[in-house]
């Protein structure tokens, strides 16, 4: 990792911090994420989300997993879908704002806290010829959250450890059309 990419994440301490550099990470601004992870940004299929997951990460949630709906060929050909789907680390705040999106627009939603964890455990989110591949929404233990954020202020990796770990999911697959514009009317809401 770059030393002056290094120094960045040092300086979080706080939830906020994590989400502004994962926001600059996803505009090109930053190298790598947190330890490293990432170089070159994110996957070219991020590319038309980072509008909004940059905003999501400025407004305090830091997101730590995304992708968009599809559904279409696979590089073998065979059938490859996706369910629109985010998960991030939120406080109590942003744990209502996420809910109340979730309810009003027909989301999947599940709620973790790396103490407990809650009653929905995965959603299938990946298909790969009609094959489960990528599920979202399961608990992040402790130990991967701080091995995600580790280079990081301990203030900053506790506030990571202490969030809400909120899952966002389409309903429908393929779609991508949905949990996209209803997390910006909801950023936009709340400004």
């Amino acid at each position: 990792m770059p030393r002056s990419t290094a120094r960045s994440w040092s300086t979080a301490r706080t939830l906020s911090d994590l989400g502004n550099l994962t926001a600059q990470w996803l505009e090109g601004d930053l190298a790598t994420l947190a330890g490293g992870a990432y170089r070159g940004g994110p996957d070219e299929e991020t590319g038309p989300l980072v509008p909004v997951l940059a905003a999501l990460n400025r407004a305090g949630h830091v997101t730590f997993q995304s992708q968009p709906g599809s559904d279409g060929p696979a590089f073998d050909g065979r059938r490859w879908t996706q369910r629109a789907a985010v998960m991030c680390l939120t406080d109590t705040a942003g744990l209502q704002l996420l809910t109340r999106t979730a309810r009003a627009h027909g989301l999947l939603l599940a709620v973790h806290r790396t103490v407990r964890r809650g009653p929905v455990r995965d959603i299938l989110a990946t298909t790969w010829d009609g094959e489960a591949i990528t599920s979202f929404g399961g608990k992040i233990p402790k130990s991967y959250i701080r091995l995600t954020y580790r280079g990081c202020h301990r203030e900053a990796v506790r506030a990571a450890v202490d969030a809400h770990q909120v899952t966002l999911v389409d309903q429908v697959w393929g779609r991508d059309t949905v949990l996209w514009p209803a997390l910006t009317e909801a950023l936009t809401l709340t400004r």
